[in-house]
């Protein structure tokens, strides 16, 4: 690059006087000339990277005027040449034309040798550097090539230059006439445009841009030969390098906006990035330095959506094939928008698409990246850049770093919009920001924001403050008394809706599940979600993202054991894998607690999880399927009940919802309930002694109601000891587990199909308020932990002993066992001795039985007396066939 005085141009981003290139073939002298020793065939020239020229800066030649005359218009040149062909051409000079570029080239030059065109296309380096390379093709054997000198102008049709445009009126070149003392003047006729810029990177002392050359002969073709060499000074110091300096002077101009297509709060759409760098022909000034670097700072608000998974795929880098000519062959699926570029060395726009990278398999290793792919005539340009995403926030900030030296007045790029864009819009009313760092290629860096918008309804209405109205449902999906169905429970919310956070659930009385026919999952399993198949009682699916067609996720449900003081908890487990991406397994545990009193349910569920690795959820829907065979039971009462949940918000909100419940059929199961009762021990028959007493109540297999309450009434010679009564410890006691021993009065134990082990403990007598008598509690304690409460009082006038446990919860047992026990704790006492025939006769308790289904059942039924000797015992082997001969029942649902 030179001044017109031959002195040295360096000045980064300005417009040299003269650029040029010699190369001469190895040869030899001959006879009669200088002779090459092969013939030449092509000749690349790969120019340094930010090394531009303007295609447009002059008017172009057509091929045919060429070809018919030799010569073009002189406003058509832009530079001149100097061949040096074997014996046939010696130091022929020629002017060089800007020509119509054939197909797919980005620009075409010419100039006529001993009658033969010779071209050189010019094309951008896709493969490496996107510098420009000049490519001559199958120069003919009949022009063998010793040497070339090429200059181009830069500014063609500066002034300067009129002495070597054209021909003279003798048909002789200009600047053969210059040679000879002929001056020559013709000017170009149009206005002045710069053509050559230099590079933008400026070089330390004595270093120079590289310039390669390849060759390749006619007699070996795919061989090929190769020169380097560095930009220097002029003669006489032509061996010291010498790059571009006074980076520090070139202008650097540039802008970009970001505007959403749909201002709506909270909706998927697409986004507008339009990014400026105005570039200038100004042949007097310098260049707009290129763009290197681009950092975007989208707003906070602005998040990956993940309604955009379905259907969405992602570009391999083989499939990319970044740095290769090779068109990219990335799946149709992984395109997510479409890009336009104007740059001043192509007629017409550059276009091309967006396409999404492979997570983690991409330049950048992240999860989020992209590719830029755009095409142009001789120019395919494949962009990487990284996109992260703060892990807290989920704000978006994408970077392309290194980008081509090549001039462009805009880049637009559009994310596609609509319900499965890949963007979203901030959920709240306001104007947001976008933020951008842009650096050149000289060092210069400008910073650049552009604002927007957003309205509820994308044109001005303002955002009502963000409400929290959540769907919910739930229920069987058969739902017959006392049978086992799947239960569904789902709840969502809409998209102006605050964010899901957590559920608690309490369940309708009776609906349990048969914890005896699953394996509890391992704590530390169900941390991970490594639960095993044999824990698993369900499946779930997750709805993600905003927009009319959010991302459904599956995901499984497992039983495990004892989880935050709760016997048991859920374990549920959803892969994250949303179209090609794959963000781990989320694990949502949650508590079941059992009421001790009703053994109703209650599930308490931890957070669900609102942003992954920087992509906000924005979960929509979940659906929770309990569908494990024979696992969930159904009540076995068809009063109303609901299912009741307290669904809460991120933000803070919370909303109280319920579904109606009822189960039918009620009338379909049968009660049949057995009790038998045993007072008496060696030792313990006698007047004012304690006895022990045993009550055990069994019910058959099949298909029975529950029992919702039992009541026994003692015989007259059966009373309460007084003493045992003073032991009785208080409700706030019992609850707070502090009772002491002396409130002890027996023990019992309860067998259940839906627990693998009995439940067992000991039966307390407690104080409550409002009762003359203290109650019956029986703390039955295992896997769960059930009270049952029997209320004591006196009939009035026999003065009989009458319990009732009133409020039995609504879940089967195959066999209920109560002692209590004699001595001084005993609660049981004899008002005279019961061994003798006559008393043991009048042994007979009255029994008042209701099921769940309102069945009930009344009935005398004479005690066994133990502890009277071997007549006694006869006795009671005849009493037990006569028992309950006073029997009789009735029902109702």
């Amino acid at each position: 690059m030179s001044n017109r005085d031959g002195s040295a141009y360096t000045q980064a981003g300005g417009h040299p006087w003269s650029a040029s290139t010699t190369i001469e073939i190895n040869s030899h002298q001959g006879t009669l000339a200088v002779t090459p020793e092969g013939d030449t065939r092509n000749i690349t020239v790969d120019l340094p990277a930010g090394f531009v020229g303007d295609p447009s800066a002059a008017p172009r030649c057509r091929e045919a005027q060429l070809a018919d005359t030799l010569r073009c218009p002189n406003s058509t040149q832009v530079g001149i040449t100097r061949v040096t062909a074997g014996f046939i051409v010696q130091d022929a000079a020629a002017p060089v034309y800007s020509m119509e570029p054939p197909p797919g080239v980005p620009a075409t030059f010419a100039f006529t040798v001993a009658g033969v065109v010779v071209h050189l296309n010019a094309r951008v380096r896709s493969d490496g550097d996107y510098g420009l390379a000049i490519d001559v093709r199958d120069i003919p054997q009949t022009l063998p090539l010793v040497r070339t000198s090429l200059t181009f102008w830069g500014v063609p049709a500066d002034s300067s230059h009129d002495d070597q445009r054209g021909y003279n009126n003798g048909g002789q070149t200009c600047i053969d006439s210059n040679a000879f003392g002929i001056p020559c003047s013709n000017s170009a006729g149009v206005p002045r445009k710069a053509f050559l810029t230099n590079p933008m990177t400026c070089t330390p002392p004595g270093v120079g841009l590289e310039t390669r050359l390849t060759v390749e002969e006619w007699l070996n073709p795919g061989v090929t030969r190769t020169a380097r060499f560095f930009s220097h000074l002029p003669a006489p110091d032509e061996a010291t390098q010498q790059g571009p300096e006074g980076c520090d002077r070139v202008p650097f101009e540039a802008s970009l906006s970001a505007t959403p297509t749909s201002a709506r709060a909270g909706a998927p759409t697409g986004y507008v990035f339009e990014l400026k760098t105005p570039q200038s022909s100004n042949p007097d000034g310098l260049a707009n330095a290129h763009l290197k670097k681009t950092v975007v700072r989208l707003p906070e608000g602005v998040r990956v959506s993940p309604s955009a998974a379905a259907g969405l795929e992602a570009c391999s880098p083989g499939q990319i094939g970044l740095r290769s000519l090779a068109a990219p062959a990335c799946p149709a699926g992984s395109k997510i928008g479409t890009l336009q570029i104007d740059t001043p060395l192509l007629d017409e726009p550059m276009h091309g698409a967006i396409h999404l990278a492979r997570q983690r398999d991409n330049p950048f290793g992240t999860l989020l990246a992209l590719y830029l792919v755009a095409r142009g005539p001789g120019v395919l340009l494949k962009l990487p850049g990284s996109v992260v995403a703060d892990p807290v926030t989920g704000q978006l900030t994408a970077t392309f770093d290194d980008n081509p030296q090549l001039p462009f007045d805009r880049l637009l790029l559009r994310f596609a919009d609509g319900p499965r864009a890949t963007l979203t819009n901030p959920a709240s009313c306001g104007v947001y920001t976008t933020s951008s760092e842009l650096a050149s290629w000289t060092g210069k860096t400008v910073t650049s924001n552009s604002s927007f918008t957003i309205s509820r309804d994308g044109s001005g209405a303002p955002c009502p403050p963000p409400g929290f109205a959540p769907r919910f449902a739930a229920g069987l999906a058969n739902p017959v008394a006392g049978s086992s169905s799947t239960f569904s429970l789902s709840f969502g919310r809409e998209d102006d809706d605050q964010t899901l956070r957590d559920i608690s659930v309490d369940m309708p009385r009776g609906l349990v599940g048969v914890i005896a026919a699953s394996t509890l999952c391992h704590d530390a399993a169900a941390a991970i979600g490594a639960c095993g198949e044999e824990s698993r009682i369900g499946s779930t699916t997750t709805e993600a993202g905003p927009g009319p067609n959010p991302f459904a996720l599956p995901g499984r449900v497992y039983i495990t054991g004892p989880y935050k003081g709760a016997p048991y908890g859920l374990s549920i487990v959803v892969p994250a894998v949303a179209g090609p991406f794959d963000l781990g397994t989320v694990v949502v545990r949650a508590a079941i607690h059992v009421d001790r009193m009703t053994a109703q349910l209650r599930v308490v569920s931890d957070p669900l999880p609102s942003i992954l690795e920087g992509i906000p959820l924005q979960v929509r829907t979940v659906e929770v399927r309990i569908d494990k065979a024979g696992f969930m039971v159904a009540p076995s009462s068809c009063r109303v009940q609901q299912v009741a949940a307290m669904i809460g918000a991120l933000e803070g909100a919370s909303s109280a919802v319920s579904s109606r419940f009822q189960v039918g059929n009620c009338r379909a199961l049968t009660y049949a309930p057995r009790i038998s009762l045993r007072i008496g021990a060696r030792g313990r028959t006698a007047a004012r002694r304690t006895t022990p007493l045993r009550v055990v109540l069994t019910m058959p297999r099949g298909r029975q109601t529950n029992n919702k309450s039992v009541t026994v009434t003692l015989p007259r010679n059966v009373n309460s000891r007084l003493s045992a009564l003073t032991g009785a410890c208080t409700r706030e006691q019992f609850e707070a587990r502090d009772c002491g021993p002396h409130s002890v009065v027996g023990s019992a134990f309860a067998v259940t199909p839906l627990l693998r082990d009995p439940l067992r403990g000991n039966v307390h007598i407690v104080r409550t308020p409002g009762n003359r008598l203290p109650e019956l509690w029986v703390a039955l304690r295992g896997e769960v932990q059930i009270d049952l409460i029997g209320r004591v009082r006196i009939v009035p006038g026999s003065l009989q002993l009458k319990t009732t446990f009133g409020e039995i919860p609504d879940v089967a047992v195959s066999r209920f066992q109560l002692d209590f026990i004699p001595g001084r704790r005993g609660a049981i006492g004899l008002v005279s001795g019961i061994c003798a025939k006559r008393v043991r006769r009048r042994m007979i308790a009255d029994l008042a039985m209701v099921g769940q289904n309102g069945a009930r059942i009344t009935r005398s039924q004479r005690m066994r007396v133990a502890g009277c000797g071997r007549g006694a015992a006869r006795t009671r082997r005849k009493g037990r066939v006569g028992a309950g001969a006073r029997a009789k029942a009735r029902g109702r649902r």
